[in-house]
């Protein structure tokens, strides 16, 4: 299944002219809640040229979720084979028991190919690819307006006040890698947070360059 998926993926790139520059890895991080998909979502429908790399995980597919957006879904058996055959970039196990990983085939193809690529990743994640993409990834963080709004947000998809709690915790240590990011956003707006994430996208799809 996940094979079939990527083939999916890599057909769309296929679809479009190669570009004569390399392509750009957009790594949208930020605390749950934030509305990292929403602010996602907003700008794919409005920006050409780019697409959505979805990361793959085992967790269960929510009301609202599709087979590739927010997500790739697959059982835990087949994550961890791709895990044996060194297929992600980066992977994680966290306190629920699923995984998450970004497929790093997948990315190397589209990025040599001239592809401008987007997902959203987690901070520890994202150094991992700035690390790994110095010369490709843009990475933008986008930040609650406060804690208070942080957990309203929260509190209304989640009802189990463990998740929540944990979630919060991770806050902090979310926010201490803030200057590790090219472009901060503060999402206390929706079409103004949309628009920023819009105007940054293009800013460098446009050009093909870092500014």
């Amino acid at each position: 299944m996940v094979r079939e998926l990527i083939k999916d993926l890599v057909v769309n790139f296929q679809a479009e002219d190669k570009r004569n520059r390399k392509g750009f890895f957009f790594v949208v991080s930020g605390p749950s809640g934030v509305g990292k998909n929403t602010l996602l979502n907003y700008a794919l429908e409005r920006v050409r040229g780019i697409y959505y790399l979805p990361s793959i995980t085992t967790r269960p597919m929510r009301p609202g979720e599709a087979q590739g957006f927010p997500y790739f879904f697959v059982s835990k058996a087949d994550f961890e084979a791709m895990i044996a055959q060194g297929a992600f970039l980066e992977w994680k196990q966290i306190h629920s028991g699923d995984y998450y990983g970004t497929h790093l085939p997948t990315i190397v193809y589209a990025l040599e190919n001239g592809y401008d690529i987007i997902t959203d990743m987690d901070v520890l994640g994202c150094v991992e690819v700035m690390e790994r993409f110095p010369e490709n990834v843009v990475p933008i963080f986008i930040a609650p307006p406060n804690m208070e709004e942080l957990r309203q947000r929260l509190a209304g998809r989640e009802k189990d006040a463990g998740v929540i709690a944990r979630r919060l915790e991770r806050v902090d240590m979310e926010m201490g890698y803030v200057d590790r990011y090219r472009h901060v956003i503060v999402n206390d707006d929706l079409e103004r947070a949309g628009k920023e994430l819009v105007r940054i996208l293009e800013q460098y799809s446009q050009s093909g360059t870092k500014k």
